[in-house]
């Protein structure tokens, strides 16, 4: 669909786009102003490659409640902790109220503590490009303006940083075994109860594994979010912008691009779009491929689970990324969103046929919701690859062979 010369130029797009916004906007966390502007300079970006009015849509979002909830759930396993001796129940019960943020909020993305902070506006901004004949099917690109909060640990000892989670959970698991032990001695009373208020100083040795959830995120910085993730956007983008220039008119498949907001307050945006457009785009058989962070050709992938492991992407749209992933050339494994998740699982959750593509070192890279994920971090031979496997995505897609 695009020769290798246009696909550079779709790379250096990319690379230059990203540049711009972060550069000229501000930062991008989710409901900011930074995002606004963003957002507004993609929708004329796509008014000049889309049919029709490229849609501005917004909707209310809690900036900072995702943010916030390691910091939230490890101040009310702290204070378990302190109130131990005044009951275990307390201290049971507050145990539970910090796994139920855990659980809901990150586990789930769940909207659990988003009505107890305040809201602002977001955005979500969408065209289409019409096919030369009858549409009879669509193929969605989609990828996220906003910026991640920065991860304190990670930009400050990238390397120990997988240590610092396991000590967190260790921590958390810990704590909680611990108090409900304790619960059950104090209702069998007796000499148990007495063993159980012995070894409660226990506790105390693992409170700095939970101290690390307090001082997770540093609320104050947003991360300028180049590779995570406006190399998604802007090669969506850029693909549906050099289609137009090149003249490259689908045959029956309508192309949607959908640049979300969001993403990182929990999904937000996209479940939003996913919710609100899901009746309109059933007209026609509907793929969504989600475009996630393009920065590591060596483990550029398909995403066929995602959400923690939880979620099962779309079997067709991931066999459609692997065969276009062997027209140019690659061999792309099948993996796994094991800690966290991305806008696809969102639109799975809401019936959609989704699947993602990625290039990230799932370490996780040392660039990840840090500052050091800048313009100037990007690798154009990683965008040009995975320009290259979308475009034979969409090529394949129209003939209808999927």
């Amino acid at each position: 669909m695009l020769n290798e010369s246009t696909i550079s130029k779709c790379a250096r797009y990319v690379t230059n786009r990203t540049r711009h916004v972060i550069e000229s906007f501000g930062p991008r966390a989710p409901g900011s102003e930074g995002e606004r502007r963003t957002q507004e300079f993609v929708r004329e970006e796509l008014a000049a490659c889309c049919d029709g009015e490229v849609l501005f849509e917004p909707f209310q979002v809690a900036g900072k409640a995702f943010f916030l909830m390691q910091a939230v759930a490890a101040l009310t396993l702290l204070a378990s902790v302190v109130l131990w001796h005044a009951h275990p129940a307390i201290s049971l019960g507050l145990d539970m109220l910090a796994l139920s943020v855990l659980y809901f909020q990150f586990w789930r993305y769940r909207l659990f503590l988003d009505p107890f902070f305040p809201k602002s506006t977001s955005y979500n901004v969408y065209g289409l490009i019409k096919p030369k004949g009858e549409t009879r099917r669509r193929i969605i690109l989609s990828g996220h303006a906003d910026a991640a909060r920065e991860w304190r640990l990670a930009y400050l000892a990238p390397r120990l940083f997988p240590y610092f989670f396991v000590a967190l959970l260790a921590g958390l698991a810990g704590i909680v075994l611990l108090h409900l032990a304790g619960f059950i001695a104090w209702l069998a009373g007796g000499a148990m109860w007495e063993a159980a208020q012995n070894v409660q100083w226990l506790q105390w040795l693992l409170v700095p594994g939970i101290l690390l959830g307090v001082f997770f995120n540093n609320v104050s910085r947003t991360v300028p979010g180049a590779n995570d993730n406006l190399s998604g956007t802007f090669a969506a983008m850029g693909i549906a912008k050099h289609l137009k220039e090149s003249g490259v008119q689908l045959q029956n498949t309508e192309l949607g691009i959908a640049i979300l907001g969001s993403e990182e307050a929990g999904l937000r945006g996209a479940k939003v779009f996913a919710e609100k457009h899901k009746n309109e785009f059933c007209d026609v058989e509907t793929a969504v491929i989600v475009l996630e962070t393009l920065r590591d050709l060596d483990h550029i992938k398909v995403y066929n689970r995602d959400m923690n492991g939880t979620i099962r992407l779309d079997d067709t749209v991931c066999r459609l990324l692997r065969d276009a992933g062997k027209a140019c050339g690659l061999d792309l494994p099948y993996a796994t969103v094991f800690v966290g998740s991305s806008d696809a699982a969102a639109f799975a959750q809401a019936g959609w046929r989704a699947g993602a593509l990625a290039a990230m070192d799932p370490r996780p890279a040392d660039y990840y919701h840090t500052r050091r994920d800048n313009w100037d971090n990007m690798d154009e031979a990683c965008l040009r690859k995975a320009i290259a496997v979308v475009c034979a995505a969409i090529r394949i897609y129209d003939t209808g062979k999927t």
